[in-house]
């Protein structure tokens, strides 16, 4: 299904408390809501870009349930990819995803990069003060920004909503990079969808935001916030099984915890994976370059790193690792 973009400039009735299974009844495609508010230039924050991350959705609902008075600034809100919402999956099947298909894309045009290019004209015609990305994980992870411009002010957003601040440039496509030449610009990772602590601390960033008159004139001081940046994406290619049973007969096996590992240093000589083949993994770089020799070895049906290394945002979630990937890899920023 193609969706199309409308473009609102009020809150259909019953905007604070419906739940995302109940989406179409207001939203019955992508949406941008442009809100007037104290004072200018606006934010800009975009949800739903994968339909069963829908923290960001009970983030700006409870923000925009305490200024039903009046905004103390203007807000663009995009939400995004409301069918995928409706049925609870990150994506359609077959479906583009809504945060690879944004300018500066490597996919070939199609309806919804035309969209998205749509959005970002719309809302770059003034200036903007930030732009907000609202995100879950699939797995267990704490809570971080993510940065794809190490700037003052991205370090200074980074660290308003936690202390781990996370450095990509991969992949290509998502909304933080199209907006990083125009604003400050961060994707809010909030842990599982729900997260109350997760809902809570996107909230009082974005809270925060519309009251700010200026982001802070000196750097952020570097016991107040981690920088990691992504080294490698893993990914398993098609024809190899994957299972979280170290007992089941598949190609690839991971323990039933595998997501505890969420940033924390694996060693060199720490078992990663058990597999039964030579190459159950395809690893690339930020270049995109293949880098699963130079990072990984396979030893007697055991997967090891080749360099101490840093797993994020593991899922477990076969559909999502098919879609997606598998996990990233990250170091220091500042090695």
């Amino acid at each position: 299904m193609i969706e199309k973009l409308a473009i609102v400039s009020k809150l259909p009735e019953g905007f604070y408390d419906f739940e995302p299974s109940e989406i179409l009844t207001l939203f019955p495609t992508s949406t941008l809501v442009q809100l007037k508010g104290g004072k200018s230039p606006p934010i800009f924050v975009s949800i739903l870009l994968h339909g069963n991350e829908y923290s960001g959705l009970k983030s700006v609902q409870t923000l925009l349930k305490k200024y039903a008075g009046g905004l103390p600034r203007s807000m663009y809100i995009f939400i995004g990819n409301v069918t995928a919402a409706a049925a609870g999956l990150r994506v359609i099947p077959g479906q583009t995803d809504y945060n690879r298909c944004w300018p500066g894309t490597e996919m070939t045009a199609n309806d919804e990069t035309c969209m998205m290019q749509s959005v970002f004209d719309h809302v770059t015609r003034e200036p903007l003060f930030a732009a907000i990305d609202v995100h879950n994980n699939s797995g267990l992870n704490p809570h971080y920004a993510g940065m794809t411009r190490v700037t003052d002010e991205n370090q200074h957003l980074a660290a308003m909503f936690n202390h781990i601040g996370l450095v990509f440039t991969r992949p290509k496509g998502v909304s933080t990079m199209a907006f990083d030449d125009i604003c400050p610009a961060a994707i809010l990772e909030c842990a599982r969808p729900g997260d109350e602590l997760g809902i809570h601390h996107a909230t009082e960033l974005l809270d925060a935001l519309l009251h700010m008159d200026h982001f802070p004139e000196r750097p952020v001081p570097a016991h107040d916030l981690q920088l990691v940046r992504t080294l490698a994406t893993l990914n398993v290619p098609d024809h190899v099984s994957i299972d979280f049973d170290l007992n089941s007969q598949a190609d690839l096996r991971f323990p039933q915890n595998f997501d505890h590992l969420n940033f924390t240093e694996i060693e060199i000589h720490d078992v990663f994976a058990h597999t039964r083949i030579d190459r159950p993994l395809e690893i690339t770089n930020q270049l995109g370059e293949d880098v699963t020799d130079e990072l990984i070895r396979v030893e007697h049906g055991r997967v090891y790193l080749n360099k101490s290394l840093m797993p994020a945002m593991i899922t477990m979630d076969e559909a999502i690792i098919r879609q997606d990937c598998l996990c990233h890899l990250l170091v220091d920023y500042h090695l």
